[in-house]
């Protein structure tokens, strides 16, 4: 199976949603093909995560460029073009893939792969209610996370405002701030109730945990749903707890991917 080559400073999971913004040359004409009637893809790519150098003016295998071989196929699910050329993608990743030969002779690399089989593994149905527990512990710790450090920072900014300023001015644009602090909050760390089944489970916990890729990747790369639920049991137990303790803030979420 070949498969055009997207390496991203991100891990992409089967199931969940991948959003692009496409502007280097090279992958807007593997966009171009992609999204041509009857191209040979089906306008499926595999996302592979740079594990040194830059996606950008740089080559998997050169020296330049150092990608993990197993990564994710994606497929084009939505695609938006901009008058300059560039594309808003919404993909979503439909496997694993192991990421045999690559080809650099073209525009874009195109990559031998080999889709990877998915196994629940031993208990895997079992694992999912403790992770939802964990998943929800989690969550809550970061939401009160967010709003203790929103709360501190307003008193910042109040404790800096212009004491010549009108009050009630100051009054209207700290509720504001409240109400922006608190839609963004709910918008990121809205609770979320786990699929009963194991393999789907373990991709949604991956997708939301917010923790290193390195991390991220070895959940990927996990041999069954079984083994990734127990690795996201230990990582969100710990990942809350430290919040908790306030000794790690939670890691930027990721939204939107520019190549």
């Amino acid at each position: 199976m070949r498969l055009p080559l997207f390496p991203l400073h991100v891990v992409a999971f089967p199931h969940l949603p991948l959003p692009l913004h496409v502007f280097e040359r090279r992958y807007r004409a593997m966009t171009r093909d992609l999204l041509e009637e009857g191209n040979p893809y089906g306008g499926q790519f595999v996302v592979t995560m740079i594990s040194a150098g830059r996606e950008v003016a740089a080559k998997p295998g050169t020296g330049q460029l150092t990608v993990r071989r197993v990564g994710t196929i994606c497929e084009i699910r939505r695609a938006d073009k901009f008058a300059d050329g560039r594309y808003a993608l919404m993909a979503v990743g439909v496997g694993r893939a192991r990421i045999r030969n690559v080809d650099h002779t073209g525009l874009y690399a195109v990559a031998d792969v080999t889709p990877l089989d998915e196994r629940p593994g031993d208990e895997a149905e079992g694992l999912v209610p403790g992770v939802q527990v964990a998943l929800d512990a989690y969550l809550s710790t970061i939401r009160r996370f967010l709003a203790e450090r929103d709360a501190a920072d307003l008193e910042d900014l109040m404790a800096d405002a212009d004491p010549d300023a009108d009050p009630d001015a100051d009054r209207e644009a700290s509720s504001a701030g409240e109400v922006k602090r608190s839609t963004r909050m709910e918008r990121l760390i809205k609770p979320m109730r786990l699929p009963a089944d194991p393999l789907a489970a373990s991709y949604a916990v991956a997708g939301v945990l917010q923790v290193e890729l390195s991390r991220k990747q070895r959940l990927l790369e996990a041999p069954d749903a079984a083994a990734r639920l127990r690795a996201e049991l230990a990582l969100l137990q710990r990942e809350a707890h430290m919040l908790g303790d306030a000794s790690l803030a939670p890691m930027g979420r990721f939204e939107y991917h520019a190549n």
